[in-house]
Order: structure tokens, then C-alpha cells, then sequence
């Protein structure tokens, strides 16, 4: 893979792994050449010993075995092609990506100079500036993988994740655009508000979904008064989500006041949240409900998977279901360029930082909290994000 250039990229150091995974290239070549020898050694040694003639030709089996040693040799060589192939996608749109990012920065500039929404701006930024630095190096590395480092299946998860990352790159572009067009109140601004409001619309989805398996599980009275009242704050703030866009065509408020009422909302949801979880755990008397409060109360040990970290992109108004896309959303969420929660510690208070600021991550996670069974961890039969399609429902609609 040393003869993709990569231009302005600078040259970086083997990733820590390169050897193992040249180890492992090495055996895929060398497993693949004792296999495919089966056939050829069982006619020679055939011949040497002057078997019967039923004897020569090779059984079945050795056809077989040799035929999975080119498999093993395509596999190496698939893998080898679609790593270069991701990596020179890579380095293709490494230029003008960074045409763009010298337009981006100078708009950003220009944002953060006037103050609007600039802690929620500059962590966005910040965080999109550490991915492209990061970015630029494991382009940088890959671009030297070596030969046999290439044959590996690490190799090319590598370059998946390269392009996936510079997706997220452009996406946080994107974003900051649209904060400029937001904040000017360009003809596109409603479109930018619609997917603004998407991640905390999918918050009270999350916190509804939530509220009813609490009062599916739960008969005290205590709990159940709890979760009457979180569902209806949570119907109050649907509509005060969607009198925000009236409330900015009317000039009663700006735009970097309405993202700030949206960051109030979504804090006070996972408040709310956290707090009915503690009354549904605490009231349960049971011996498995003590251990799921014990639980609770100390966090447990337990880590975040990526599918718990990232909002899915929908949620569910009154039976319908919207999409919208929290990678392009201008405040900083689990979705941004640059954050990355996949192993963190699943905190009860659903609350994180990066960059000096709030990063808003779905609260789904929490529900493991609640159907703990006392022996085993949160199996990835539940490890399902509780908003997905399935659980959402057929109709859908981009707003």
C-alpha cells in the first residue's frame, strides 16, 4: 500500500498493532500455501510410492482442502483491495476537504467573534479541529501499511473506520454552515432548525419509551404519580420545541437563545429522567430490586457500547415518525466529529463532557439499570437502541 500518495498529509508512525496484524497476514499466506499443496503433494507422493491407479488422483477432500487455500488467498487479497481502495478515496478527498475547511473555519471564526451560542460553537469546533488532526494521521499511517500488514481484516476495519470518520469530518462541516445560515436567518434556516430539534425530540422519545416500561414494571403509587408526571412535562416540552420556530420567524427570540432552550430541555429531560429511575429502583423491596438499586448507585463497572452513544437519527411524534441527521445538528451531541463515548463508564446521571462542555448523548442506556437480572450483564439482546424503527413504528417522514 506505499504507492497511494497522500500529499500535504504528513508522515506518521506504524500504528501500535501493524505487527500483529503482519503476523497475521504472514499465516494467511502460509496457511493458505499448505492447503492449496494438498493436492499437489497427494499426486506426488502418490507417484513416488507407485499407489494403484483408484489411489492417484486425489480424493475429494484434497480438492476441497487446496480449493480453501485460494479462498484464504482471495480473502487476503479482497481485503488488501478494499483497504486501498477506502484509503485512495481518502487521499483523493483529502484536498478538497481542506479547501473547505479553510471556508469553515474563517465563518466560524466570524461566529464565535459575536458571541452566539459560543461555549456550545467552540467545543463543536474544537472537537471537529481534533478530528481532523486525527484524521490526517491515520490517513498519514495507512498510506505505509505494509504488505503483509495489508492481507489483515484489521487492516481494512481500519480503513472502513477512516472513511467513516471522514464522513463525520464533512458532516461537521456542514454543520457549522448551517449555524452561520441559523444565525443570519437565511431562506434555509427553517430546514436547519427542523434537524436541530431532531436529537431532542429523539430525547422524549427515549424518556417516553423509558416511562413506559417503568410503569410496566412498577405498581407503587409513588412511581407511577412519578412517571404520569414526566410524561406529561414531556408532552409540555413537544410543544414548546415547536414554538421555538414561531417564536425565532417573530423575532421574540434569536436563534442562539432557541439552541440554548434547547440544551435547558434536553438537561432537565435526563434530570427528570434519573429521577424517576431512582424512585421505580429504590421503592422495589424484592432482593433482585435492592441488587438492581445497589447497582445503580455504583455505576457498577459498566461501559458504554457504540450503539448506546449515538442517537439513531429518528423519533415519534403521536404515532408518526420523523427522521432528521445528528451528525450535521450544530450542538454538540455523541454524533459530532470528534466524540467518541464507546467504552466510557454508563454514568446514572446521563451526563458528559468533552471540550469543556456538554455532549448530549442518548439516555436509552439507561434502561439496563431497570431490567437487570440480578446474575448477568445488559446482553445484547437488550443492547438494542430502545428508539429504533422496530420499536418506533412503520410510518416515517423527513422533516
Amino acid at each position: 500500500m506505499t504507492s497511494i500518495m497522500t500529499g500535504g498529509l504528513d508522515n506518521a508512525p506504524a500504528r501500535p498493532g501493524m505487527f500483529w496484524r503482519g503476523a497475521r497476514g504472514f499465516l494467511r499466506i502460509l496457511a493458505g500455501m499448505l492447503l492449496f499443496l494438498v493436492t499437489p503433494a497427494w499426486s506426488v507422493i502418490a507417484s513416488a510410492v507407485d499407489a494403484p491407479q483408484v489411489l492417484a488422483w486425489p480424493a475429494w477432500y484434497a480438492w476441497v482442502t487446496s480449493f480453501m487455500g485460494i479462498v484464504l488467498w482471495g480473502r487476503g487479497w479482497m481485503l488488501r483491495r478494499q483497504a486501498r481502495d477506502n484509503l485512495r478515496r481518502a487521499c483523493d478527498e483529502w484536498e478538497p476537504l481542506e479547501k473547505r475547511h479553510q471556508d469553515v473555519e474563517h465563518s466560524c471564526v466570524a461566529l464565535l467573534e459575536s458571541g452566539h451560542y459560543h461555549r456550545g460553537l467552540a467545543a463543536r469546533w474544537e472537537a471537529a479541529c481534533a478530528e481532523r488532526e486525527k484524521l490526517r494521521a491515520r490517513i498519514a499511517a495507512g498510506s505505509s501499511v505494509p504488505f503483509l500488514a495489508s492481507l489483515s481484516a484489521a487492516t481494512a476495519r481500519e480503513m472502513d473506520a477512516i472513511v467513516e470518520h471522514f464522513h463525520g469530518l464533512m458532516d461537521a462541516h456542514v454543520a457549522m454552515m448551517a449555524a452561520r445560515d441559523l444565525f443570519a436567518l437565511a431562506p434555509t434556516w427553517r430546514g436547519i432548525w427542523e434537524n436541530e430539534t431532531g436529537a431532542v425530540y429523539e430525547d422524549l422519545t427515549v424518556l417516553e419509551t423509558l416511562t413506559e416500561s417503568v410503569q410496566r414494571r412498577s405498581r407503587e403509587p409513588m412511581v407511577l404519580s412519578t412517571a404520569a408526571s414526566l410524561v406529561a412535562w414531556g408532552n409540555e416540552q413537544r410543544v414548546a420545541v415547536s414554538d421555538l420556530a414561531a417564536s425565532i420567524e417573530h423575532a421574540q427570540m434569536d436563534p442562539a437563545e432557541a439552541l440554548t432552550q434547547l440544551d435547558r430541555i434536553a438537561d432537565e429531560a435526563r434530570v427528570r429522567l434519573v429521577r424517576l429511575i431512582e424512585v421505580a429502583l429504590a421503592t422495589d423491596t424484592s432482593m433482585i430490586g435492592q441488587r438492581r438499586y445497589k447497582r445503580w448507585r455504583r455505576g457498577a463497572g459498566e461501559k458504554l457500547r457504540t450503539n448506546e452513544t449515538l442517537y439513531i437519527g429518528a423519533y415519534r411524534i403521536s404515532g408518526m415518525t420523523y427522521t432528521y441527521n445528528p451528525a450535521q445538528a450544530i450542538r454538540l451531541t455523541a454524533n459530532s466529529a470528534g466524540i467518541d463515548f464507546k467504552g466510557s463508564a454508563a454514568h446514572s446521571t446521563a451526563l458528559f463532557t468533552a471540550f469543556n462542555a456538554t455532549v448530549y448523548v442518548p439516555p436509552a442506556y439507561l434502561h439496563r439499570y431497570l431490567v437487570w437480572d440480578g446474575t448477568s450483564r445488559y446482553g445484547s439482546s437488550r443492547a438494542n437502541y430502545l428508539t429504533s424503527a422496530a420499536n418506533i413504528g412503520p410510518h416515517e417522514r423527513t422533516r
